[in-house]
């Protein structure tokens, strides 16, 4: 719209420069003329007033300040100079110091007071409750281990113990032969061997109240078992003692030098095997009778070869019975040991108890 200043100069201009005015504000000139024709006497009022209207208007008018543009304020303000120290600060790029971090937490006694002394007796606490559970577990783990082997080992104990009366029959019986007293002598070196496994965990164990009657027990089935051991050694030695073939006494058979061959080979050999004969408290005697039977058989020998050699045939058919004889008189004092012991190992086995 047209403003009161405006209205009052085109008012005031000639009827030609009013035209020219409107045209160019855009109003039709029909209608301004029209109204101009007020009357005179009010043009000096109007003048006055449009005066007084014009100068409040300029007194009132501020300067304006037109701000500028992103791209001027972009351009003024980096052309001023930057500080790279203001803008990127030096602390930034410092590096992080871990030890001297921890340094001073330990340092700090506040703090240690705080966390760092019941988390340490936390964590022993729970250490030492680690270590007690994992001890009793591989303690009562041990135990049960050492349990179910004593029990296997025991039966088998018992079961090859139950073997003896068996074993000492065969020790002590001349019918039997040197194979069976091989196989004897086998079992009784497993029975052995299982007694002393069974005799090396009897020392964990702790279901056994009386641990001294199982030693006793087990000390004098250890001895029979070694006792049996010697007596079929001791058979085995005295096998080779004495031993004869013919003895030829007839004039067509005697071959002087190969008898003599013979018996002097028969004489060392039973001499080495004496000399091999384990000590046994129930053989003393018959050790003893031995080595006399060895000293007369090397005595009839010689008179045996003599009746030889001087065609007394007669007389050397007395004297090879009297060394068949000496060799039945060994035997005969070597079964009665036999027997003899074999009484004495039934009855101790009788006394055995069976191993817990």
């Amino acid at each position: 719209m047209m403003n009161i200043r405006d209205y009052f100069l085109i008012n005031k201009t000639k009827k030609v420069n009013k035209i020219k005015i409107l045209d160019l504000l855009g109003f039709e000139s029909d209608t301004l003329i029209e109204a101009s024709s007020y009357a005179e006497d009010a043009t000096e009022v109007v003048e006055d007033l449009n005066q007084e209207t014009i100068e409040t208007l300029l007194n009132n008018t501020e300067e304006i300040y037109v701000q500028q543009s992103s791209i001027e304020s972009y351009i003024a303000n980096t052309t001023e100079p930057t500080n790279v120290a203001d803008l990127t600060p030096t602390d930034t790029f410092n590096p992080l110091n871990i030890t001297e971090q921890i340094q001073k937490v330990w340092s700090d006694l506040e703090s240690r007071r705080k966390w760092v002394l019941p988390a340490f007796i936390t964590i022993s606490i729970v250490f030492v409750v680690t270590i007690a559970t994992n001890t009793y577990l591989n303690y009562r783990n041990s135990q049960e281990a050492v349990v179910e082997e004593a029990v296997v080992v025991t039966n088998n104990s018992n079961e090859l113990v139950a073997l003896l009366p068996d074993l000492i029959e065969i020790s002590t019986n001349t019918f039997y032969s040197k194979y069976d007293v091989s196989n004897a002598s086998a079992n009784l070196q497993q029975i052995e061997s299982s007694l002393l496994q069974y005799e090396n965990n009897l020392q964990n164990r702790t279901d056994i109240s009386d641990i001294s009657n199982v030693k006793a027990n087990l000390d004098n089935i250890f001895t029979l078992v070694n006792e049996l051991d010697l007596v079929l050694s001791y058979r085995i030695s005295v096998s080779e003692v004495l031993i004869y073939g013919d003895l030829p006494t007839d004039e067509d058979s005697v071959d002087i030098e190969e008898i003599t061959s013979n018996l002097s080979n028969i004489i060392a050999q039973s001499k080495v095997n004496i000399s091999t004969l384990p000590e046994i408290e129930e053989f003393e005697k018959h050790k003893a009778l031995v080595n006399d039977a060895v000293t007369t058989a090397e005595n009839l020998h010689g008179r045996y070869l003599g009746a030889l050699r001087n065609n007394e045939y007669d007389v050397a058919q007395s004297i090879s019975q009297a060394i068949l004889l000496n060799k039945e008189t060994e035997s005969r004092a070597f079964e009665n040991a036999l027997m003899e012991f074999k009484e004495i190992s039934l009855l101790n086995f009788a006394n055995f108890n069976n191993l817990p």
